[in-house]
Order: structure tokens, then C-alpha cells, then sequence
């Protein structure tokens, strides 16, 4: 009788262990909506609902932004001229602005990345000044151009008029947003390269117009 009675208590307690108790209990394994998921999507930096920065498109949209990369002087004084064209104020915190390396691609390791509460008001300019020293910092700074706007920002590295490069703006987690591409000898001494309409064309040479409207030279 007490080997029946153990033989049923091991067979029930196999049973169990296969599986018994409420079919409405969740699975034990990994499903649909469960953490690893949404840790995944956190790490890829353009899904998930948690992320705060401006400039997303919501829940999984990737960053987008209405700044664009706007005129490039690339002889004489080196600087660039970010523009916004859309209606309201773009913020650029933790945005990044980079040259070309030798493959085309964006020099993130070399990248100017604007301070926190960077902003560029609708229908506003930026300028960022080019081969400025390490040591000084991104900015803002009040040197700047003495024809341009009174602040301005500091990148280490310049664009090459004579092999020609491409400028990008990329979002914080490096997704290239926007580009401008400065050809191969663009510009003539005096000239720059920027988009023709203002804010909104193709590049083409321009005059220097830094923190203004582009012009035809």
C-alpha cells in the first residue's frame, strides 16, 4: 500500500513538473512585450516609446529635424551656416556636426556636438566656425566672424576645398539627419557654396553670407 501511495505521489508530482496550475498565468519563456524586447529597442537608439530628446517623431520614429546645413566656406575663412526653415524652434542638444572622413562617411569621432538647450529659433542661422583649437570648447562663444553674427560655435576641423567634402548633421545617436556637399574646387576665393533658394535648394556657389539669408554671388 505505501509503495502505491509514493508510486502516485512521484507520478502527480511529473505532471507538475511538465506543467500544471492556471492556464491565465503568462509564460515563463520570453513573449511579445516583455523587457528583452524593449531593451533591445532601447539600445538601437531609433525605437522605443521612453526617449525624451526633441526632435523625435514619437513612439519607434526615428530623430528628425527641420535644421539643415545650409552655406560652407571652405576658402578664407572657414565656417558653416546651419539654417532652419521650419515653423517653429529646432533644439539641438547632443546634435553633432561633422566632416567627411576618407571614405565619405561622417567623422563622428572629430564631431562638434552642441551643448544642452542648444536651440535655433524658426527662420534662424547658426554659425560654427571651422579648425578651431581643441582646448576651447564647443561654445557658445562671442569670437566669431566680425561680418556674422555676434555668437557662434567651434568645431576642430575644416573642409577641404581641394579634395571637397561633405558636412553632415547627425542626430545624438549618430543617425545622419541632413548633408551638404561641397564639391571638389566649388567656390572661387570670395565665394562660398550654399543652398540656392535660401534654406531650401540645391548647393551652387553663393556669396558669404554668414548668418543671413544665401545670395547668389
Amino acid at each position: 500500500m505505501i509503495a502505491h501511495l509514493r508510486f502516485t505521489m512521484l507520478f502527480a508530482a511529473a505532471l507538475c513538473a511538465a506543467g500544471c496550475g492556471s492556464g491565465d498565468e503568462p509564460a515563463g519563456s520570453g513573449t511579445p512585450g516583455t523587457g528583452t524586447t524593449t531593451t533591445s529597442q532601447a539600445s538601437s537608439g531609433t525605437g522605443g516609446t521612453g526617449g525624451s530628446g526633441s526632435g523625435g517623431t514619437g513612439a519607434g520614429g526615428d530623430v528628425t529635424t527641420t535644421v539643415v546645413v545650409n552655406e560652407i566656406s571652405a576658402k578664407g575663412s572657414d565656417w558653416i551656416e546651419l539654417g532652419n526653415p521650419g515653423s517653429a524652434a529646432a533644439d539641438l542638444s547632443g546634435f553633432g556636426l561633422c566632416d567627411s572622413d576618407e571614405s565619405g562617411l561622417c567623422n563622428t569621432g572629430d564631431a562638434l556636438r552642441f551643448p544642452e538647450g542648444t536651440e535655433l529659433a524658426a527662420g534662424e542661422y547658426l554659425l560654427v566656425l571651422g579648425d578651431q583649437a581643441v582646448e576651447v570648447g564647443p561654445g557658445p562663444h562671442t569670437t566669431c566672424l566680425a561680418e556674422g553674427p555676434s555668437s557662434c560655435f567651434y568645431a576642430t576641423w575644416k573642409v577641404s576645398a581641394s579634395r571637397g567634402e561633405t558636412v553632415f548633421l547627425i542626430s545624438p545617436n549618430d543617425q545622419v539627419l541632413t548633408q551638404l556637399e561641397y564639391p571638389i574646387e566649388a567656390a572661387a576665393d570670395g565665394q562660398t557654396w550654399g543652398r540656392l533658394p535660401d534654406l531650401t535648394g540645391q548647393g551652387g556657389v553663393t556669396a558669404p553670407t554668414p548668418g543671413a539669408a544665401n545670395a547668389a554671388p
